[in-house]
């Protein structure tokens, strides 16, 4: 018995790919696979949280025992970069050779989104039918980088995992009863 992720295969397919709701950074659109990321992130949390593997099927098969069914999907996924003039000033040479202040400007990245769980007994009864908000997430701020998406794709990663943990403990209890189930913290 083992711990079914629902994804049908043309999901695991898409990949984000738009501009951010910010002025800052209009011109590049990021490319992010959510549902691939979605599926290792799901899968890994349930691995470390409880005893059983972890399989995948696009639908709900009728011959694969499973103790329980988690079909994730990413829905409203957003990001942007917001800018603002650090109090930080570093002094540079100016063209006439002279030194002069210029301020810092920091960019700080940041993504929302919505976690949609389904999850089903082994009778293929729901047990869960929630949305999980992450709300505004910021990311670590920034001076410079010539890999900004990296800096998206980082805040969504452990917003997600942090998520996914949530998800996990909701369905802690409709498992305790499971034996040899409950496993590593």
């Amino acid at each position: 018995t083992q711990i079914l992720v629902l994804m049908e295969d043309q999901d695991l397919q898409y990949v984000f790919e738009g501009p951010p709701e910010s002025f800052v950074g209009r011109g590049i659109d990021l490319q992010i696979p959510l549902a691939a990321i979605t599926r290792e992130i799901t899968a890994n949390v349930f691995r470390s949280h409880f005893n059983y593997g972890v399989v995948f099927a696009g639908e709900m098969p009728d011959d694969l025992p499973y103790i329980i069914a988690i079909q994730p999907e990413i829905v409203d996924f957003s990001y942007r970069y917001d800018q603002y003039v650090d109090e930080t000033v570093v002094e540079m040479q100016s063209i006439d050779e002279d030194l002069e202040a210029v301020p810092v400007t920091v960019i700080t990245p940041s993504i929302q989104f919505d976690l949609d769980v389904m999850a089903y007994d082994p009778d293929g009864n729901r047990v869960l039918d929630k949305t999980y908000p992450s709300g505004l997430v910021a990311g670590e701020s920034y001076i410079v980088t010539s890999r900004p998406h990296e800096r998206i794709n980082a805040t969504f990663h452990s917003t997600l995992q942090n998520i996914m943990l949530n998800v996990a403990e909701d369905l802690r209890p409709l498992l305790a009863a499971q034996p040899n189930l409950l496993g590593g913290e």
